[in-house]
């Protein structure tokens, strides 16, 4: 990213990536921390994709990479996409719960 914000209607191509080893870094120079959260943020990718103001978006494109799983999320204009990606995985289905409402299972093949 160039450090400027987007013009409205702009696509900007880049995106911010974080790598979870040097989050881990900064965690343990702030002090003790949990050796479950270090072994997770460790294995933890972020991936931030501006917001595409031509397709309605509300939000920026967030995706989360741990355990081989990528999960995405976004705010468009007439919903909250929401997108899983065990591609990577043998997992032959997902199971999901929304607000509670009990899990769901979903192949993946």
């Amino acid at each position: 990213m160039n450090g400027h914000p987007p013009h409205e209607g702009d696509v900007e191509a880049s995106q911010v990536f974080l790598d979870g080893r040097r989050l881990s870094a900064a965690l343990h120079a702030a002090g003790p921390i949990e050796p479950a959260l270090i072994e997770a943020v460790n294995h933890l990718n972020l991936r931030i994709y501006p917001r595409d103001h031509q397709a309605g978006d509300r939000s920026a494109y967030v995706v989360l990479d741990l355990h081989g799983v990528s999960i995405g999320v976004k705010r468009r204009t007439g919903d909250l996409y929401l997108h899983a990606d065990t591609s990577e995985t043998s997992d032959q289905r997902i199971a999901f719960e929304i607000n509670g409402g009990g899990e769901t299972d979903h192949p993946t093949h």
